[in-house]
């Protein structure tokens, strides 16, 4: 040992990637795929959800998306400040438990009242999963390996998002009943089909993570990053060295007093992501973050339905939906070697050209085709689109634990993660409303076969149904605000040390940030009464049509543009904060 002073990165960078490297990539990755089923297993399966509970519109069926991403939303704001301070292990622990355990009883509700509840209370756990997971993977791995494995670990969680259409598929449309009485009930789809209530076991299946919860109490390590920025530097040499001797055979004596740790804002809070400090940084992830969620799971919450309108069975349109997850895995993994190669800003920026490039594509090409001629064509389709959507939200990614020091680290990726989930939240219900009002006449009236099937299930076809082409090509708009904040807020972070990147976001903050924060709480606010609350509220709240029918609040001539203000307020805040000081950097 000699007396040079050291930090955390120093030394993780030395010994390269490694079997501690290899451990927490498993553990880390199967925390996210529960994770992802969790969170996938409600979009798989609210075609078969609708009938049990009596959903009647799209806002009600987007609904059932919107519940879990709220708990996500609350979870990952508490998650974050929680994992900075009681550390990484213990929250990811709390919370893989957590999301287990409130999944169960989601089997066995009997009322969409019922099941909003446990999974509200479930996305709690899976909300604060996701950042923790983040955070331990830019902290455990060596710098120039950094944007690869936290890439790597989105690519776990799509999947689950995977797994979830692969069981959800077969186990709804079982012949028979899996679970005697508990799903020995019938439901009628939409389409006229019946099966039994075997939506259940799915839920049943998302429990597991109680006992994966357990397996890392014995098998995970919590981060020196974390320890060292805590003041438990002795701690942080012991990390070090359990490390070194189990994978390098080696312990090499390093004293904690010269052990350099970045210095700790003089404040922790959530505001301080506000401050002039670290809001070009806030609106350069929130913004292009946002803008990720609300597209991408948005359009999974609808591609079934997207598909069924197009003249696919409900099966039929959950393996296109999982085959568009499947791409995603492959984004998911290659995203993160581009984004270490040419660095963050000009990936994130190609990114959003290639979605608005598939978009148009996919709104061109697909149309009605009762006689599924056109499934190998539409499965490529969706291995492109999942590709392009998924491969932009997931090229933000190694920005959010690169953009603030240890000590708010969390609390920055997770407050990111939350607030973006309104983007997600209120996507399903917003892309529902737009359903809503783009209709066209339903190609199935002019078509014998579908006519027939309707009849024979003593069901009748809509003379319209959602032009699902149309609402598609409206995310375009978001994308190119996608690209937009990416050239004006995101800076580049690739190729730099966790610690030089600490030392360089630390320092004097400016201001408390604390104003800047309260008004976006008030937008915030604003965007979950305009986009999820008010179309969530029963037919007739807000009056009723020309005629005389209970009148939703998607229909009324407010809607849409209320709904629109509350989407794009978050960004003129941005533009208006943390613009000038963007282009006063440049």
């Amino acid at each position: 040992m000699d007396n040079k002073e050291w930090t955390i990165s120093e030394v993780i960078d030395s010994f390269g990637i490694n079997g501690h490297t290899w451990l927490m990539f498993i553990l880390l990755g199967l925390a996210n795929i529960f994770d992802g089923y969790d969170f996938m297993i409600v979009n798989s399966t609210n075609t078969y959800l609708a009938p049990s509970f009596g959903l009647q519109t799209a806002a009600q069926v987007g609904s059932l998306t919107t519940w879990g991403l709220l708990g996500m939303v609350l979870g990952g704001a508490v998650g974050g400040a929680m994992s900075d301070r009681i550390g990484r292990k213990k929250m990811l622990i709390i919370a893989v438990i957590f999301y287990g355990l409130f999944t169960l009883p989601q089997a066995f509700s009997s009322s969409l009242g019922v099941f909003a509840v446990w999974r509200l209370i479930a996305g709690f756990g899976v909300g604060s999963c996701i950042p923790i997971v983040t955070t331990c993977f830019s902290e455990t791995i060596p710098s120039k390996n950094r944007g690869v494995f936290v890439t790597f670990g989105m690519a776990f969680m799509v999947a689950g998002w995977v797994l979830a259409g692969l069981i959800a598929a077969p186990i709804c449309t079982a012949d028979t009943s899996i679970l005697g009485d508990l799903t020995g009930k019938q439901i009628t789809l939409a389409s006229g089909l019946t099966y039994y209530e075997n939506w259940r076991v799915c839920y049943l299946i998302g429990a597991l993570p109680i006992i994966y919860g357990i397996v890392l109490i014995f098998a995970m390590h919590e981060t020196p990053h974390w320890y060292a920025n805590s003041g438990q530097k002795e701690k942080a040499v012991e990390a070090l060295a359990q490390i070194e001797r189990q994978h390098h055979n080696t312990v090499t004596e390093r004293d904690p007093n010269l052990l350099v740790v970045p210095p700790k804002p003089a404040q922790a809070g959530p505001n301080v992501l506000f401050s002039k400090k670290y809001i070009v940084a806030t609106a350069a992830i929130w913004c292009t973050y946002f803008v990720g969620q609300f597209c991408v799971y948005g359009m999974n919450a609808w591609i079934p339905s997207w598909f069924q309108a197009m003249g696919y069975t409900p099966q039929q349109s959950v393996n296109l939906q999982t085959w568009n997850n499947f791409a995603a895995i492959l984004s998911n993994i290659s995203v993160g070697f581009v984004s270490d190669k040419i660095g963050r800003k000009k990936n994130l920026a190609a990114s959003w050209i290639a979605c608005i490039v598939v978009i148009v594509v996919c709104s061109l090409v697909i149309n009605y085709d009762p006689s599924q001629s056109k499934m190998i064509l539409y499965v490529a389709l969706m291995l492109l689109f999942g590709f392009a959507l998924n491969y932009a939200i997931t090229a933000v990614q190694p920005l959010m634990p690169e953009s603030y020091p240890t000590a708010i680290r969390n609390t920055g990726v997770a407050w990111c993660q939350a607030f973006a989930r309104f983007g997600g939240s209120g996507s399903s219900i917003v892309l529902g409303a737009f359903a809503t009002v783009f209709t066209m006449s339903n190609p199935a009236l002019g078509n014998p076969d579908a006519v027939a099937a309707a009849a024979a299930a003593g069901t009748q076809l809509a003379e319209t149904i959602p032009a699902w082409s149309t609402v598609v090509l409206t995310l375009c708009i978001p994308f190119a605000l996608g690209f937009i904040c990416t050239l004006v807020f995101v800076r580049e972070t690739g190729g730099k040390t966790m610690d030089q990147l600490s030392a360089e976001a630390s320092g004097d903050i400016g201001d408390t940030g604390t104003t800047k924060f309260i008004i976006m709480m008030v937008i915030v606010a604003f965007l979950a009464l305009m986009c999820i609350v008010f179309p969530l509220l029963p037919a007739g709240t807000f009056g009723v049509g020309p005629d005389g029918a209970p009148l939703a609040f998607a229909k009324t001539p407010m809607a849409l543009p209320l709904m629109a203000t509350g989407m794009l307020l978050p960004f003129v805040f941005f533009f208006v904060f943390a613009g000038p000081l963007a282009l006063k950097k440049d």
